[in-house]
């Protein structure tokens, strides 16, 4: 109120109209009537239920470099190309960047800014032409909320980048990772196929003999044989695994052609424990689509802002200076200059309900966003809840395999024993021999898929990327919370 009768004590001392003098003072009065960013209801369980209690967590959190829990010097090679020569990655990054470089405009806008012109003018007679140079200057006011409305628009658009190299970011890690992973696995099945493999052809030697001695009947031949054929074909499927992992990071370290030298650094690599228990609230700075749901929150308040300040007048300041010199008629070279200085008045009259109509709508969709962003976090929540679920579960079949494993592998000792001692001959402990290897083939893949269970967990709970450089604003954080 100071500030407004300084205002109009100094409009006074300049003596400027009454009616001007009023009408400034009312708008000055009206500057601040953006509508309010929505607050959703943010109750949220202090924990998630499928989190497992027993388990030893993680050290302190960091989910911006999580993979580097896997403690595997390839992966996080792999990891860093990534990051550095992804162009999907870079592009999102362009497009943050240009959000970024707009984020001044709202307020430039409703900065007064001034421009020169020339103009070449006939009578309409033609009986004279003159030369016209102009300079004007106009200053236009962000009242009724407009400015704070394009201000959040603008805001809304870089917090919208900055979600989306979030996710662009999270995505490729989790991508590269389960890439990684995969290769492990089909390296590790390929192994195995190998010495199966072997088993199988051995067998099929011991069965021919076996034929020939008439210790056995003709049709043993086939079965050996095409068990020999099937573990040959188990052998060519894990190296086109390997080869179609190795393919996918290709494409996800934006080379031209895979890394065939590229080899895994051996079994199938897990962090050692589970990450540190978050709880579901940090979820709202962590998970790129809740930050993004956020910033459409902020961006639909600003364009509701934007349709109510339509209903009112958009006012602001305008001088010019125009001069003129006839260069054609009866009075050559002679110059006049005419200024002007008053007040510029854009008052809407009969499209009223039409800007209503805008008003109405973009209030709906004000709700709509908010809503969307509560189903988000929520959706969120249960992501992470899902998450934990199957890594509880397929720690319990990789636990199941390993034992199943390490039976067999006893059984096959035991059997390669009883041979070595006569009492069993070779073709009982190849069975053997094959079935440990087929018992620690299925623990690997049960260890494969508990290796997509944690990345499924990681990714669930986020992580902000570090390229991004804290762009978000404040408001929309503050204001949905």
């Amino acid at each position: 109120m100071q500030q407004l009768a300084g205002c109009e004590s100094t409009l006074r001392r300049r003596r400027l109209p009454c009616a001007l003098a009023g009408a400034l003072v009312l708008v000055l009065g009206g500057c601040a009537i953006a509508p309010r960013v929505p607050q959703p209801d943010m109750s949220l369980p202090a924990r998630y239920a499928q989190a497992p209690r027993e388990t030893a967590l993680g050290p302190a959190p960091d989910l911006v470099h999580w993979w580097r829990s896997f403690h595997d010097p390839v992966l996080d090679a792999l990891v860093q190309r990534a990051l550095a020569q992804n162009l999907s990655l870079k592009a999102v990054g362009e497009r943050l960047a240009a959000a970024r470089a707009l984020l001044t405009t709202p307020r430039d806008r409703h900065l007064p800014y001034a421009s020169l012109y020339t103009n070449e003018e006939p009578t309409p007679g033609s009986t004279a032409s003159y030369f016209q140079i102009g300079f004007d200057a106009i200053w236009q006011f962000g009242l009724f909320g407009r400015g704070k409305s394009e201000q959040r628009i603008a805001d809304g658009n870089a917090n919208l980048a900055v979600a989306d190299l979030d996710a662009v970011h999270a995505a490729l890690v989790a991508e590269v990772v389960r890439s990684y992973l995969d290769l492990c696995a089909a390296e590790q099945r390929a192994e195995l196929a190998v010495a199966m493999q072997h088993i199988a052809q051995r067998r099929a030697q011991l069965t021919a003999v076996r034929v020939a001695q008439h210790l056995d009947t003709p049709a043993a031949n086939s079965g050996a044989r095409a068990a020999a054929a099937e573990a040959g074909a188990a052998v060519t499927s894990a190296e086109a695994d390997a080869a179609i992992a190795r393919q996918q990071l290709a494409v996800l370290l934006s080379d031209a052609e895979p890394d065939a030298t590229l080899l895994a650094s051996g079994a199938v690599p897990l962090p050692p424990a589970l990450p540190p228990e978050l709880p579901p609230a940090d979820l709202l700075r962590t998970r790129p689509d809740v930050q993004r749901a956020e910033a459409a929150v902020l961006h639909a308040a600003g364009e509701l802002g934007i349709a109510r300040a339509n209903l009112y007048p958009r006012l602001g300041l305008g001088w010019t200076a125009t001069s003129s010199a006839q260069i054609a008629g009866s009075e050559l070279g002679r110059m006049r200059t005419i200024p002007s200085l008053g007040p510029i008045i854009n008052m809407p009259l009969f499209d009223w309900g039409l800007r209503r109509a805008q008003v109405s709508a973009d209030g709906h969709r004000l709700k709509a966003a908010v809503l969307d962003y509560r189903q988000t976090v929520l959706a969120a929540v249960g992501e992470v809840e899902q998450a934990y679920a199957a890594l509880r579960s397929a720690q319990a079949q990789a636990a199941a395999a390993q034992l199943s494993a390490q039976a067999a592998q006893q059984a096959a000792r035991a059997a390669a024993t009883r041979s070595a001692l006569g009492l069993a001959d070779g073709l009982a402990s190849s069975h053997a021999a094959d079935a440990a290897l087929r018992a620690r083939m299925a623990a690997g893949a049960a260890r494969a898929v508990e290796g997509v269970a944690w990345v499924t967990l990681y990714k669930a709970l986020g992580g902000a990327s570090p390229l991004a450089g804290g762009a978000r604003t404040a408001e929309p954080a503050k204001a949905a919370r």
